[in-house]
């Protein structure tokens, strides 16, 4: 498979995007790019959520990016106090930390002594904004492939159901597309839950191989090679 060096590819999403620890840009979009022999720009975010990926896209999309990699889907899916407010990773700023951090620790305890369930739990961006805001990336990326790959399955089993949810909604989105195109993960992960993970969250090596390779194949596929 060949494309052309002068471009490259752009991936946005979050921490399984980043990679973490010392497979912080060294995940799966830089082994599409070794692969490829393209450069890569990779900004993936932690913590981030479709509402960062707006700001990201927006800062980092350039002419030259003829691939662009998505992937949200693991926070904003995930089930929290019930008109919690959010308060954006990226881009960030001197008062957004300490807000956060206050948050997390309110959420927390909310969680710990039962006043989710009381008071009730949504997600952290409902459903329809998420495909709302994906939708809007799409449309930022006309004339570009669209790589949409799929959230991985979390060792929370809890979570599983709501990750799933999103991951439906995005083969919806993804079959609308003409430039977009579904990179189906999750039942990889799930089959080998002891070999892809370095904990329950995120990806190791392996599983950022079994990732790129995921995506080779959608790219071997869309260009006859």
């Amino acid at each position: 498979m060949s494309f052309d060096t002068k471009n490259k590819i752009l991936a946005i999403g979050d921490c399984n995007t980043l990679g973490v620890g010392n497979l912080a840009g060294h995940s799966y979009p830089e082994r599409v790019g070794q692969r490829l022999k393209v450069a890569v720009t990779n900004c993936g975010y932690t913590m981030s959520t479709t509402r960062e990926g707006w700001f990201l896209l927006r800062d980092h999309l350039t002419a030259d990016c003829t691939i662009v990699i998505i992937q949200f889907g693991l926070a904003d899916s995930y089930l929290t106090l019930r008109h919690a407010p959010y308060v954006l990773n990226y881009p960030d700023n001197f008062l957004r930390k300490p807000f956060r951090n206050i948050l997390k620790k309110l959420k927390k305890l909310s969680r710990k002594y039962g006043i989710n369930k009381r008071f009730g739990e949504s997600n952290v961006v409902p459903l329809e904004e998420y495909s709302l805001n994906i939708r809007k990336m799409i449309q930022m990326c006309a004339g570009r492939t669209v790589l949409l790959p799929e959230t991985i399955p979390h060792h929370d089993t809890s979570r599983n159901d709501q990750i799933e949810r999103y991951n439906r909604e995005l083969a919806a989105i993804a079959a609308q597309y003409d430039n977009c195109h579904l990179v189906k993960t999750y039942d990889g992960f799930s089959d080998n839950m002891h070999r892809f993970y370095l904990e329950e969250t995120h990806a190791n090596a392996d599983g950022y191989d079994y990732t790129a390779e995921r995506i080779l194949q959608v790219l071997k596929t869309l260009h006859n090679c």
